[in-house]
Formats: structure tokens, sequence, C-alpha cells
């Protein structure tokens, strides 16, 4: 009921704004909005999103009605970040993890040795992303998830730290670890990734689509061609008549071409995103200090334990920016890089 892929964004941009949002009925949204809100919309502050063409008492939203177009201007209206803290109920162990990092944490050529644990504050950014992908139509949409600004992991999950509000208390200065420039790029990474999973569907529909207009186009042309190929055969044309027929042949595949890159155009999609807020929230965790060891490369890196999620978290590949379990250390400086990365440079 709550998958619909038009109403899922609506629903999170109401929640963004402060309002209420429900699903009552298959492809049905109920929302109660702010006055200021519901202004910038241009509706009442109760209304019904829907869907489904059986709903009368609704605003009935397609991706290129003028309520969602109105949604997208709401996004660019309100951004921010927030913060705050988790506090953590049970005991932080410190032991044990020494076996816990060898069976999570795998460097495929080389070592990874531990050094010690101890319980620390780790922040965790929460990213909203808002996007628009365009092509024959338009898609709004917002992706979240969780960044690491310790190891710079991302996605993350942080377990049930958020299911209860009692446990939230005033956030203390927290430091950062990751330069701003570093950071963007995570979270471009991990946007992409989120952003292309999910709009796969639709791509998908419009890949078909683009193959049945290519397909109409060429046995529409095809058939022109035959035709002209037919009347040269019937009525035996040489020199100038033959000629000018061929002729005909040629800016019949001509304008097949142009067409063909019309909709090629068409149907390519393109997608623009920004960070739309963001909120950072301090979890107690359990920082894992262990040496990484190639060749004559040793560096100490730290990995988390998240007592929420009761993981140990992937550490993340310093080139491409993807999460990682198993990865491999570069000769030259130690980094850790994923399979990918190495495959890729191997090639190259």
């Amino acid at each position: 009921m709550n998958d619909d892929p038009i109403l899922k964004p609506v629903h999170k941009i109401v929640s963004l704004h402060d309002g209420l949002a429900e699903y009552d009925r298959p492809n049905t949204l109920s929302v109660l909005l702010s006055e200021e809100v519901a202004k910038t919309l241009e509706v009442e502050e109760e209304v019904t999103f829907t869907t489904s063409a059986d709903v009368r008492d609704g605003y009935f939203v397609t991706y290129n009605s003028e309520i969602f177009n109105r949604f997208e201007l709401l996004l660019g209206e309100k951004g921010y970040v927030a913060t705050f803290a988790v506090q953590y109920q049970g005991y932080l162990k410190t032991t044990g993890f020494d076996k816990l990092v060898a069976s999570t944490l795998t460097p495929q050529n080389g070592l990874m040795r531990f050094i010690e644990a101890k319980p620390a504050v780790t922040n965790y950014l929460l990213c909203n992303v808002a996007y628009t992908a365009s092509a024959d139509e338009k898609r709004l949409g917002m992706v979240s998830f969780f960044v690491n600004e310790l190891t710079g992991a991302a996605p993350v999950d942080i377990g049930d730290a958020l299911l209860w509000q009692a446990d939230r208390i005033p956030s203390e200065e927290g430091s950062h670890f990751l330069p701003f420039d570093t950071l963007s790029k995570i979270i471009e990474k991990a946007s992409e990734q989120l952003i292309d999973r999910d709009i796969e569907k639709w791509q998908k529909s419009l890949q078909r689509k683009l193959l049945r207009d290519k397909e109409r186009l060429k046995a529409y042309y095809g058939t022109i061609a035959q035709e002209i190929q037919a009347k040269i055969k019937k009525k035996h044309l040489v020199g100038e008549e033959e000629e000018r027929e061929l002729a005909r042949i040629a800016a019949t595949e001509m304008e097949l071409e142009r067409k063909l890159a019309d909709i090629n155009a068409r149907y390519a999609v393109s997608v623009g995103a920004h960070l739309h807020s963001a909120l950072v929230i301090q979890l107690p965790t359990v920082h894992i200090q262990c040496e990484l060891v190639r060749k004559k490369q040793r560096r100490v890196v730290t990995a988390v334990w998240n007592a929420f999620s009761k993981q140990v978290e992937p550490l993340r590949c310093e080139v491409s920016h993807v999460p990682v379990y198993s990865f491999y250390l570069s000769d030259d400086q130690g980094l850790i890089l994923s399979p990918a990365c190495v495959q890729k440079e191997m090639k190259t």
C-alpha cells in the first residue's frame, strides 16, 4: 500500500515539513498540512492525494500534474541541519572484538591486526537527498541514508537507535573527521546508487518504450524504402529515373536516422539532485583500532561497532567511497580498495 512510486516522495516531503501523512486506502494518502505549506501547494490544510482514478474525493497525482510540480517547489524552500544524541542503556563491552573484527573485515592481500577497543561517541549524518529525473516525463523523489562520519562508510545501518524517542538527549560538540570535499564525494556516491535503485523500474519502462518506438520507425521507413525498390523493379527504371528513386531511398534513410536521434534524446534520462536536509545523530559506539599491513606499508585505522545494530560496520574504499567488508590494500600507501577498483586497475 505504501510503495506507490508517486506518493512515496510526497509522503517524505510532507513529513519533512512537519505535516502528517498516512495511507488509508490503496494508492491514497491522507495528509494534514500546516497553513503555510498548504498555501504554497494551493490546497486545503486537510487533503487527500491519490494515484487511483477511482478515488473522487482527492487530488489525482501524476508525474506531470501541477500539484506534483508544486511539491518540487516546496523541496527548494526548506533545508536544515539539526543535531541530537542518543543514550545507550546497556553496557558497552570492550572485549572480544579481536575475533569479531577478524571474522568481519577481510583484507585480501594483507593483514589486519587488532590493537584495542574503547567506547566513544560517533557522529552519523542522516542525509535526505531530493532528486528530479527527467525524460519524456518527470519523476520527483527523495532518498535518505546514513553516513558514518568517522569511517565515511555509506550507507550504513544504525539499527534501532531512533526507535525510542525518550532516549534522545541534547547533543555535545562532536569531532568531524572527514574533510568537506571527501564527505561531499561520499554523499554523492551513495545518492547516485540509491537514486539509480529508486528509478530502476521507471528506466526499464522507458527502455521498453524506446525499443518499441524504434521498431515502429524502422518498420515504417523500411516499408517506404521497399515500396520504392518495388517501383524501380516493376517499372524497370534506369538512368536518371532510377537515380531519382534511389535518392528518395537515401533521403528516407536520413530521415529515419534523424527520427531515431530524436527519440533517443526524448527517452534519455537526466537526473538532478541536491542535499535537501541533514540530521547529525551522535551514538555511543565502540571504536576498534586495527593495524593494516601490506608489505612494508603499515597504518592504523578505526572500525566501528554499533551498539544499536550489534554489528561491526564496513570500512570505506578510499578511491570509490563504497562501503567494504572484503577489500584490498594498495602497494604504495596501504589504501583500502574495493574489489571493483582493483579489477578496474588491472584492466587499465
